[in-house]
């Protein structure tokens, strides 16, 4: 039966990766010829490949990829860094053909990272986990442009900017098409203006001129600080004549500008202006903060052609400030807004029906989720939200890159940035809430909830004891509590054990799964939800539910396994021991979403029993409550798991009670509102 059970390939997004495939990838520092410099290295490795830096010793090179096809990531573990004042270049011919480079996981200051390409073919860019920091005047910053008729397909992810810009026209990260025509998609960057009031500039800058073109999906990016020009600003035409039309999808963004009483403005939020040409506008489920100005679309001062239009739809903003939608009205007879929440002073924008006008009931300004009894909560136009992120393509997940849908009676979206709804707790068994095999819940985010779907990972020191507990675990509704429960009844639930408990909000993405005949053969049942089916890069956790089926005991240790097939692929819950068959009328709680840079799957590195997990929002948490669950490699795995805090060093840890084999994994899930509420962390950007 083993042989059928078969691993999930896991996805690029997912792992450091290379340019190519089947071409072997150097290692620098390594043998020759990667034994002297990084650009040494780099030059000697064949277009297709990349290279793979090893060390955190500061790299005090220039590095330049000219013409190049290649990958430059940090190692697993590593986190290589340049010296100050050094950049990365990548840069092509005016003759040449495609080029496909990759950089992730490195670290700059006081230096930029630019990608400028005007060849004949098509550049794909794939830039990720980047951190670029100034502590001086250098100019730092991350740029990809498309020039002179070329092509470029950009994916700018998971980024980090702290700097100022350097200067009016500037931004931190900058999207520009010069003649050429750039694709990119921008999600999940966090831009931080340095300065503690506004300064020129932009956060996020995308600038299209000279006859340029192309579509800019902008996505779950946060930015912090004022900027004159905007925290994101889409401009068109700037200094110059010829038109450019292009088409700009904002969705699910957050600015938090600067304090107003400080310089006299907080900056501008989101700002989309044109001088000659069009922009075809989206600006859905932004929040926006502190600024003077919320969303505004007006043109170049001195410029605006006869025919120059921004159109579109400002729908399901949050935004509180000094203003909120502010429009020129020759400019935009075809730009419509509706279901705004506006807490602001003054529009110049007529609004639609629908807007909502009252405070926004948030944590606070400078953290903008939402309270329990917000305005916002469930009343963004569905539709609206859901057509625009199925025909662009875009994420179905809010800033904190959680779920979007959800909620306890219907799957309606938010208004703003941030969804509502997802809760934490930290469960600690104690002789008082102990009988046997059994610890009872007593929570009021769980007690008199029946139709809960919670999720539980074992937290090996979370009552500061240390207390292993390696057996599989259930959990089940009796008496308005939750209770978990050692599913080996044999075995008494430990004094002291500590489980993280992740109560998901409902709607797509939570739901019960039952074995029966009809799914389960062997070792393995198989789940059947539009959530899961045929999404083999979905980050799934599973928690056996004793109350969910027909109160079968499945005295096994679990994971998953994805099942390709012609007709769509499944993903299965597996009795990884492959030492009892899955039971039938067996429940398990189960919870999917799409991947993001807090919902992932991590692997094996080396070898032993200890995964570290090296991710801003948990490194030196200790309050932190990480979910996890196995993705099953292909061998036996007869023994369980926990996580654990290493005060050490400040790591959070997946610990397996047997040895880890080469193809195991594990899915992770880190709820960026959980590490606010038990840090006050106002704005986690996570430098370590």
């Amino acid at each position: 039966m083993s042989s059928a059970i078969r691993l999930i390939v896991l996805p690029l997004c997912l792992l450091p990766g290379l340019a190519g495939a089947g071409v072997a990838a150097s290692v620098w520092p390594g043998a020759a010829p990667c034994n002297t410099t990084l650009q040494a290295c780099v030059d000697a490795t064949p277009n297709g490949s990349g290279v793979v830096i090893v060390t955190d010793t500061p790299i005090a090179e220039n590095i330049n990829l000219y013409n190049r096809s290649i990958s430059l990531v940090a190692g697993t573990g590593r986190k290589p860094n340049f010296a100050p004042g050094h950049w990365i270049s990548v840069t092509a011919a005016a003759i040449h053909g495609n080029q496909d480079v990759t950089l992730r996981g490195l670290r700059l200051t006081n230096a930029y990272v630019n990608a400028s390409y005007g060849g004949v073919g098509t550049a794909r860019y794939d830039f990720s986990g980047l951190v670029l920091e100034q502590d001086s005047g250098a100019p730092t910053y991350l740029r990809v442009e498309a020039r002179n008729g070329a092509t470029v397909e950009a994916r700018v992810y998971d980024n980090r900017v702290r700097a100022q810009p350097s200067g009016l026209n500037a931004g931190l990260i900058e999207l520009a098409a010069t003649g050429g025509t750039l694709n990119a998609e921008a999600y999940y960057n966090q831009i931080d203006n340095t300065s503690a009031v506004a300064t020129d500039g932009a956060g996020l800058f995308v600038d299209v001129t000279s006859a340029g073109a192309g579509r800019y999906k902008l996505h779950g990016n946060r930015v912090r600080g004022g900027f004159f020009r905007s925290g994101i600003f889409v401009s068109e035409g700037l200094f110059s004549s010829t038109t450019s039309s292009f088409e700009a999808r904002v969705y699910s963004n957050v600015v938090v500008c600067a304090d107003p009483g400080g310089s006299g403005s907080g900056g501008s939020g989101i700002g989309f202006t044109v001088n000659n040409g069009s922009i075809s506008a989206q600006a859905l489920n932004n929040t926006l903060t502190r600024c003077n100005f919320g969303i505004s679309a007006n043109n170049w001062s001195g410029g605006g052609g006869a025919d120059a239009t921004i159109s579109g739809v400002v729908k399901n903003n949050l935004i509180v400030g000094t203003r909120g939608l502010t429009f020129t009205a020759a400019l935009t007879p075809s730009l419509s807004n509706d279901y705004n929440l506006l807490n602001v002073a003054s529009n110049t924008a007529p609004l639609g029906a629908n807007t909502i006008t009252a405070d926004a009931r948030l944590i606070a300004l400078t953290a903008p989720r939402l309270r329990a009894d917000s305005p916002a909560i469930d009343a963004a136009d569905n539709a609206a939200l859901g057509l625009g992120l199925i025909f662009n393509a875009l994420p179905t997940n809010d800033a904190d890159g959680l779920r979007r849908f959800k909620g306890s009676t219907s799957d309606n979206a938010d208004i703003g940035a941030y969804e509502y709804g997802d809760q934490h707790l930290l469960h600690v068994a104690r002789s008082g809430n102990i009988s046997g095999h059994i610890t009872t819940i007593d929570s009021p985010l769980l007690n008199d909830r029946p139709a809960a779907n919670p999720v539980v990972t074992p937290h090996w020191n979370g009552s500061g004891a240390g207390v292993p507990n390696d057996a599989a675990l259930g959990i089940y509704y009796s008496g308005g509590r939750w209770r978990l429960f050692n599913e080996d009844v044999a075995i008494d639930m430990p004094p002291n054990a500590a489980f993280n408990t992740f109560v998901p909000a409902g709607g797509g993405g939570s739901f019960r799964h039952v074995s029966s005949a009809g799914n389960s053969s062997a070792f393995v049942t198989q789940l059947d939800d539009s959530s899961v089916n045929n999404q083999p890069e979905r980050i799934i956790l599973v928690t056996q539910n004793w109350s969910a089926g027909s109160g079968i005991y499945n005295p096994h240790p679990i994971g998953l396994d994805y099942l390709p097939g012609s007709g769509g692929g499944r993903w299965r819950i597996v009795n990884i021991d492959l030492a009892g068959s899955m039971p039938l009328s067996a429940g398990f709680n189960v919870y999917a979403q799409q991947a993001s840079p807090n919902a992932f799957r991590v692997s094996r590195s080396v070898s032993g029993n200890t995964i570290e997990l090296d991710h801003p929002l948990l490194n030196d948490t200790a309050c932190a409550r990480p979910q996890v669950t196995r993705i099953y490699g292909g061998a036996a795995v007869p023994r369980h798991f926990d996580v654990y805090y290493g005060s050490g060093n400040g790591r959070w840890r997946i610990y397996s009670y047997s040895a880890l084999n080469a193809a195991d994994a594990f899915n992770v899930l880190v709820d960026p509102a959980q590490v606010a509420d038990c840090t006050d962390r106002i704005f986690a950007y996570g430098f370590q």
